[in-house]
């Protein structure tokens, strides 16, 4: 079995889609978003914001398939906290930094050690494993992006409206659109999925039917 890598923006599906085709192939999961956003999330909570400094941080990522496990002081960092609007906006500033993106894409490699696994987040296909076989980048419009993470933080008990996470979805996409280095973007040879009027499931099912076919003829 091979690399498949999911990219996409906020709230385009892409985790969910990427949980169920690791879960589907047997392989483990890096979600690479989960991981910047427990590198923002310690940068908030110890107010360190140096690169080098964060890294130094007892922060441990375990791989296993349907999921990525962060753990801080060995504690493991609940995902309705690392997905509040506020850490999003912290790793977001991260994400900017060339230096932290540098470090933390040598951690991703040295998680995958090379072995096939299930690669999502921002540009798992164009910097984190750029020579993986199967490239996808899932997306949807920006207000049913808006609409689905607005849902989703109700869930959580989050107090917000859907304009506010309308106006932060556009101002993220605008961040990581003009990053002077690694801008955010599709690789070149990735398969784009729309996802706006598809669930993940059907989306899930055609990644995975592209991986075995191929899989079949080699």
């Amino acid at each position: 079995m091979s690399t498949v890598t999911i990219d996409g923006p906020s709230a385009s599906g892409k985790s969910t889609v990427a949980r169920l085709v690791s879960e589907r192939l047997g392989l483990p999961l890096l979600e690479t978003g989960l991981v910047y956003r427990a590198f923002a999330y310690a940068s908030l909570k110890t107010g360190i914001t140096d690169p080098e400094e964060l890294f130094k941080l007892p922060l441990k990522v375990e791989l296993k398939v349907g999921r990525t496990v962060v753990l801080l002081n060995g504690r493991e960092l609940p995902e309705e906290e690392l997905k509040s609007e506020l850490v999003g906006k912290r790793a977001s500033e991260l994400a900017a930094l060339p230096e932290f993106r540098e470090r933390i894409n040598a951690l991703f490699r040295s998680l995958l050690r090379g072995r096939p696994a299930v690669v999502e987040g921002r540009d798992a296909g164009t910097h984190v494993v750029p020579e993986a076989p199967f490239k996808f980048f899932v997306t949807a419009s920006t207000e049913e992006r808006a609409k689905r993470r607005y849902l989703q933080l109700k869930e959580m008990g989050k107090e917000v409206s859907y304009e506010e996470v309308l106006k932060a979805i556009k101002e993220r996409d605008e961040r990581d659109a003009k990053r002077p280095k690694y801008p955010f973007r599709p690789a070149p040879d990735a398969v784009v999925l729309d996802t706006t009027d598809r669930t993940p499931e059907e989306v899930a099912d055609f990644i995975v039917s592209r991986v075995r076919a191929s899989a079949r003829r080699s």
